[in-house]
């Protein structure tokens, strides 16, 4: 009876949201990897601890400043679309990393990814993008962008593992787990605390890309 009630404490646990601070309820998640309303404001960093509300001011005001650089001429409504996806992920970068330089680094991350204009309920955009910017993590482990992109490849591995459910491809889905938990990890060890912040957002949302009957922070089948 004792090890049935320990193990049923383990899997509670193992379900449970990741907690970092305060809850936002998706509004700092969709602030960084969505447009449109219910995105994080001023009036959400009411009563934080200074360090937290004074380094979020910063990504709002950032976020609020933005002006892409990346230039594009498209010339279908495909090219349109993805250009419209490069400069979230430009707008994204510029908003969270506070570097002289970010702004030149954001255009060339956003311009080179493999950026597919809807991912289609398919895992393989996500999956592209997500691979792409591991390589360039392995490029630079510990350079500026380094934390961006535990978030960025944590969000596109969750949304690859709700189109596999989708497509009822196992494999994907575990796959995509495993590298969803590792890069949330990840985030919530990096030294700036905005990232663990995003990844307990990011892991509290109910879903990314498509509606899904599992959570990839403790999606194993084999158990």
């Amino acid at each position: 009876m004792a090890l049935a009630i320990m193990a049923a404490g383990t899997a509670l646990l193992a379900q449970a949201p990741l907690e970092s601070g305060p809850d936002f309820n998706g509004r700092l998640y969709r602030a960084v990897f969505a447009s449109g309303p219910d995105a994080l404001t001023e009036a959400d960093l009411d009563g934080l601890p200074d360090p937290i509300r004074e380094r979020l001011a910063t990504f709002l005001a950032r976020r609020a400043a933005f002006e892409s650089q990346y230039e594009s001429r498209p010339d279908s409504a495909d090219a349109v679309a993805r250009d419209a996806k490069r400069r979230a992920i430009e707008r994204a970068i510029v908003a969270l990393v506070d570097v002289p330089d970010v702004a030149a680094r954001a255009v060339q991350f956003a311009g080179a990814a493999p950026v597919a204009p809807d991912w289609a309920e398919r895992a393989d955009g996500p999956l592209d993008e997500a691979a792409y910017a591991e390589d360039e993590l392995k490029k630079a482990p510990d350079g500026v962008l380094a934390p961006f992109l535990y978030v960025f490849i944590a969000q596109r591995q969750r949304a690859a593992f709700e189109a596999a459910e989708r497509a009822g491809d196992t494999e994907t889905m575990k796959a995509a787990a495993k590298k969803y938990r590792l890069f949330v990890g990840r985030a919530r060890g990096a030294g700036d605390p905005i990232y663990g912040l995003l990844a307990a957002d990011l892991d509290g949302v109910a879903h990314v890309n498509m509606k899904s009957r599992n959570h990839p922070r403790d999606f194993n089948p084999d158990t």
